[in-house]
């Protein structure tokens, strides 16, 4: 072998380990890539519901079945969830999650059939959360509409190559900035996916990247404003459950939570602050990451919802 092909072999031999290493080094790192801003779909279908695009999981945690069933029973205290991965319960079986481990406690303390309907999506923000009770205009009226908010829900998403992107990685006229570098949809799109250093090179790119949208408050006010609107005409109630900031050694209140209380005076609806439901807390005991519960998280959140349903709700 010539000297300049043994040259290009070792440099490019060189080149892929110091990649493979970097790739392990990135996923030590950032340990639940699922959790970023891409969002892997179980289902890629989509659809549209008065203008927004919503999506659904393979494994949903309520079906079209539980919702027929609950509306069948006019003598049921309903509940209806709404929210994203974090409600949804990530990482946890159905069973585990705060609105089922709510729902099994309620049940044991009370002569009343309660009823909850998880409609979480992981992605989903306040916009899509709205549209899906939308669809359920007819069939289901419950007694009482649960929102989890995270600081998130002021952006927008889309579906773009079987994941869900941040409209944050979008310029101002729709152009897709998602990509750290400059490569066919295909191989950009695998490698989203695939490779955590990719996905770590990316999320760089976005957040210097000046084409892309600021979040907008706009995008949580309005939706959760008709959404009370819509409950109450149904003689249901809205709370809205504000998630809170882990990454801190114990739990700290939403940033937003100041501005969710505003909305919530103005418009007659309630928010609780659920880092109050894990106040001593030490942060590293309940959570996956920076806001997504562990086991542990959602069975205390859970204890505490059930306590504050028996309290307000079912007395």
């Amino acid at each position: 072998m010539r000297r300049p092909v043994r040259r290009a072999v070792a440099i490019a031999a060189g080149v892929l380990v110091g990649l493979l290493a970097a790739e392990g080094l990135a996923r030590l790192v950032e340990t639940n890539p699922q959790y970023g801003h891409l969002v892997a779909l179980g289902d890629a279908s989509t659809r549209t519901v008065d203008g927004v695009v919503l999506w659904n999981m393979y494994e949903p945690r309520a079906s079209d079945d539980d919702i027929a069933r609950a509306a069948r029973d006019p003598d049921a205290f309903s509940i209806v969830g709404l929210g994203d991965s974090i409600m949804y319960g990530v990482g946890q079986d159905k069973a585990q999650t705060y609105l089922e481990q709510a729902r099994r406690l309620v049940a044991a303390r009370t002569a009343r059939p309660i009823d909850v309907i998880n409609l979480a999506v992981p992605g989903y923000n306040t916009q899509q959360e709205a549209a899906r009770f939308t669809e359920l205009d007819g069939r289901l009226a419950p007694n009482l509409v649960l929102v989890g908010y995270w600081t998130d829900d002021t952006h927008l998403y889309r579906v773009v190559g079987g994941y869900v992107v941040d409209v944050g990685d979008m310029s101002a006229d729709g152009h897709l900035v998602v990509r750290a570098l400059p490569l066919p949809d295909g191989i950009n799109d695998y490698l989203l996916v695939h490779s955590r250093l990719y996905e770590l090179l990316t999320r760089a790119v976005v957040a210097y990247d000046r084409r892309a949208v600021a979040a907008d408050w706009t995008r949580v006010a309005g939706p959760l404003v008709a959404l009370n609107e819509r409950v109450r005409r149904a003689d249901g109630r809205l709370v809205v459950l504000a998630s809170p900031e882990l990454h801190w050694p114990t739990p700290r209140p939403n940033s937003d939570l100041p501005l969710l209380r505003k909305l919530a005076a103005a418009n007659g609806f309630e928010v609780v602050d659920v880092s109050e439901w894990l106040r001593g807390v030490d942060a590293a005991t309940v959570r996956m990451d920076s806001c997504h519960f562990n086991a542990e998280g959602h069975r205390i959140v859970g204890e505490h919802l059930a306590e504050y349903l028996l309290a307000n709700e079912l007395r």
